[in-house]
């Protein structure tokens, strides 16, 4: 994220040389405070209309959550990074569909449709199992954007069922996520270990804090299964998760893993690249299992075809 404006940076530094306590629970608070929701944009505004929508409840928080493509399609699941929201994929739910596959997504807490004021990556963890539990057959892959690539990586190395990972934009930890913004507030950084406990005593009530939070938000420390595939793609450029950390995910699965680097594309416009969505598809599709039951619904959409052009003669 970008420095804070100086008059924070200010406050915050005098606030955690004077009262260290407040400063720490003060920044915990606004470190899971969400912004205005991000507008869809125009370019994807066709594919949001077009989904089929649907909600769930989490915490008390209304969760919109979203699906495109054939219901009977092997289903890929996208999760949206911070300050953003599902229909930030439209690029990709289009490449995905047109490859035969269903996209499954959700807007986050306090995201696009979704309700709620906070997000945490263990709200999107929690978020992921509930939308696994009512697929029939395990995700042709997930793919995850920024934040949501480490929530999504974190959920599949916990047991949500996949051979498929691709990371956008990636985040190798969750302690990167917080150097950056104790950094950007200016707080002082003897008051980074405060800050961490802070945020997570603000999340006590949540049912997915454990001891070990932020050990648990790391795919370099506890990497994904072997059996699990790895697609990290990353712009060397990106100005708000530095490519490094995606170079880091690439040592942690030295024989899972790839790392595909593009250049200016920057954060977010890497999700509308056309050769950034090949690889994507091409790295979802190439499992045998998710290639034969591509192929199993292919051959059912072309016997109900046939069957219906016979009604019609």
């Amino acid at each position: 994220m970008p420095q804070a404006p100086a008059a924070v940076r200010g406050a915050f530094g005098f606030l955690g040389r004077t009262a260290p306590g407040p400063a720490a629970a003060l920044a915990a608070r606004a470190f899971l405070r969400v912004g205005r929701p991000t507008p869809v944009r125009r370019v994807d505004q066709p594919m949001h209309e077009e989904a089929r929508r649907g909600h769930l409840s989490h915490g008390g928080v209304d969760v919109a959550t979203y699906g495109w493509g054939d219901p009977d399609a092997p289903a890929v699941l996208l999760v949206h990074g911070w300050q953003s929201r599902a229909s930030a994929f439209g690029s990709l739910v289009s490449a995905l569909t047109g490859a035969g596959l269903r996209a499954v997504a959700y807007d986050a807490p306090a995201h696009g449709d979704s309700g709620g004021r906070t997000r945490a990556a263990l709200d999107d963890v929690a978020i992921v199992r509930r939308l696994t539990d009512v697929e029939a057959e395990p995700w042709a892959g997930v793919v995850g954007h920024s934040l949501g690539s480490l929530a999504a990586g974190v959920a599949v190395r916990e047991g949500v069922p996949t051979r498929r990972l691709a990371g956008i934009a990636s985040i190798a930890s969750f302690r990167f996520t917080e150097d950056v913004f104790v950094r950007a507030i200016g707080l002082p950084w003897s008051l980074r270990d405060r800050f961490s406990r802070a945020w997570a005593h603000r999340l006590r009530d949540n049912p997915e804090v454990t001891p070990d939070v932020a050990d648990r938000f790391d795919l370099v420390t506890h990497p994904l299964p072997k059996r699990v595939r790895a697609l990290w793609l990353h712009d060397d450029g990106d100005q708000q998760i530095p490519s490094a950390q995606s170079e880091l995910l690439l040592g942690a699965h030295p024989h899972s893993g790839e790392l595909v680097t593009t250049t200016g594309l920057g954060h977010n416009r890497i999700l509308g690249d056309t050769a950034v969505l090949t690889h994507v598809v091409g790295h979802l599709t190439s499992g045998p299992e998710t290639a034969r039951r591509l192929e199993v619904t292919r051959h059912e959409s072309e016997e109900a075809g046939r069957r219906a052009d016979h009604g019609r003669g």
